[in-house]
């Protein structure tokens, strides 16, 4: 399956959502706490959901799409139930449970959006309470169109501790690395990201300025596709480029010479740091019953 992916994807914090159809930004704490109580009502206005009946596995199709930024508009183009649900709730696959099994490939289309003064009510929120907003509009979606019913459950699960490897950590100070002409000219007088990606996720570098291993493990879990949590012990925060190949050692081919170590050898070589697994509580989404929409 080929996806439609930009070249480089920002990640204002950290990533979220694993699958590569889009990106969650996450507010600093201050802002969370703020926002949690901030209770989410908008719906959509209008909204068009089928199914794909007509693509072609064998030539491969696209997955695409996401709701346009500060708007209640959302376009997606062949997404599977599995993609629906962790995009609607900010959650990656590992922590979805009672997925159906319906054929490969079962993709939908999903077209949706609010009314003018829903977009600018939209627009005039903080950040963090717009994507509370539309995982609660898609939420609601799902619920009238799939029949989707849910409940949370915390079980004890896989997961990894990140901790400080032999030798200690090879972290940049917090302001030690400036940002390049190149970053500048991007991001002009914006921010520049606490965390963002470069590259296709294979062959890949993460950059970071001012990150805490909060932020860091948030991203962490995402690449590996289970909780990490920071055992590192170090509280402040960092300057660093991670460059890297892949995932794991194990999933490198033996004829594979690329120098470019895999996520896990290039934390240790390249940032003093390293992945151990271990069990811990794992917060899972359980579905009770989802069914196909019905045709617009």
């Amino acid at each position: 399956m080929r996806r439609s992916l930009a070249g480089e994807m920002l990640l204002v914090g950290v990533m979220g959502f694993a699958l590569s159809a889009a990106g969650q930004a996450v507010a600093p704490a201050s802002v969370a706490d703020a926002a949690a109580a901030y209770v989410p009502t908008m719906t959509f206005d209008v909204a068009s959901v089928r199914e794909n009946k007509s693509v072609d596995v064998n030539a491969g199709f696209t997955m695409s799409g996401q709701f346009t930024p500060h708007t209640t508009n959302l376009r997606l183009i062949n997404w599977t139930i599995e993609n629906l649900v962790g995009y609607a709730y900010g959650i990656n696959l590992y922590q979805v449970t009672g997925l159906p099994k319906w054929p490969w490939p079962t993709v939908f289309v999903i077209e949706a959006k609010g009314d003018s003064e829903a977009d600018a009510k939209m627009a005039a929120l903080p950040a963090e309470e717009q994507r509370m907003e539309q995982q609660h509009m898609f939420q609601t979606l799902l619920a009238e169109r799939f029949k989707l019913k849910t409940h949370w459950e915390t079980k004890e699960g896989d997961v990894y501790n990140l901790v400080v490897a032999k030798g200690g950590p090879k972290l940049g100070a917090e302001g030690s690395m400036p940002p390049s002409a190149d970053e500048l000219k991007i991001f002009g007088a914006r921010p520049i990201p606490v965390l963002r990606q470069k590259g296709d996720g294979r062959d890949a570098s993460f950059v970071a300025y001012k990150c805490s291993m909060g932020n860091w493990v948030e991203m962490l879990t995402a690449q590996f596709g289970r909780p990490v949590t920071d055992k590192t012990g170090l509280t402040a925060k960092y300057d660093f480029v991670l460059k890297y190949k892949g995932r794991w050692d194990s999933d490198r081919r033996a004829d594979d010479m690329d120098p470019t170590p895999p996520m896990d050898r290039a934390l240790q070589e390249e940032l003093g740091l390293k992945v151990e697994a271990a069990k811990g509580p794992v917060k899972v989404l359980v579905i009770d019953h989802v069914e196909k929409p019905t045709e617009n």
